[in-house]
């Protein structure tokens, strides 16, 4: 080979390298680099103890008061004490055996609920992914589903319901459809919001 060919070859592999090193960097640009900081949070806070001096003369702390509320009471103990110490004559006796007034709660009423509507009760199933994917079903198609529990999981009964409906007329228009799309005929119940 001839040196000057020898000399263009070597001026171009240089000028190759050369290209392939920084041609990549001319081309991107400045690139922006973003820094992470990170702080340092301590594990206890460190309190240092203050004197009257630190705070100032004159300084009285705040004082606080616990009030009792309501003290417990045994009233089978009060009622034997009182037996117990009854005097024999007769007056004593008669006030010995009246009834004693016991502060008595007033019973609780349970809330009942609201009998305003009825929902398809279509089944309970065991499987989340069946529940999931007639619940997906039934809202493609329009209607209003649900389940309780909200969340299904896999290997406990999950209900699948459609509604709620103020008439139970409605629902069993919707049955025909839904058995058509589902194969599934379902029951009307009454709706129960608490159940939720």
């Amino acid at each position: 080979m001839s040196g000057q060919f020898q000399n263009r070859l070597v001026g171009t592999v240089v000028i190759v390298a050369l290209g392939v090193i920084f041609l990549p960097d001319l081309l991107d640009g400045k690139k922006q680099r973003q820094v992470e900081e990170f702080t340092e949070i301590p594990l206890r806070p460190v309190i240092a103890e203050q004197t009257s001096d630190d705070i100032g003369d004159g300084y009285t702390p705040e004082t606080f008061e616990v009030e009792e509320i309501a003290a417990t009471q045994d009233l089978a103990q009060e009622a034997k004490s009182q037996q117990v110490n009854t005097a024999p004559n007769k007056a004593a006796e008669t006030v010995a055996k009246a009834p004693v007034n016991k502060p008595t709660a007033a019973p609780v009423k349970q809330v009942q609920p609201v009998k305003a509507g009825f929902t398809l009760q279509l089944g309970a199933f065991t499987n989340a992914q069946n529940v999931d994917g007639l619940v997906k079903q039934l809202r493609k198609n329009g209607f209003t589903a649900y389940t309780l529990p909200a969340k299904p999981i896999d290997g406990s009964l999950t209900k699948v319901f459609v509604g709620p409906e103020l008439t139970a007329e409605k629902l069993k228009s919707y049955q025909q459809k839904i058995k058509k799309i589902t194969g599934l005929q379902g029951k009307i119940v009454q709706y129960n919001p608490l159940e939720n």
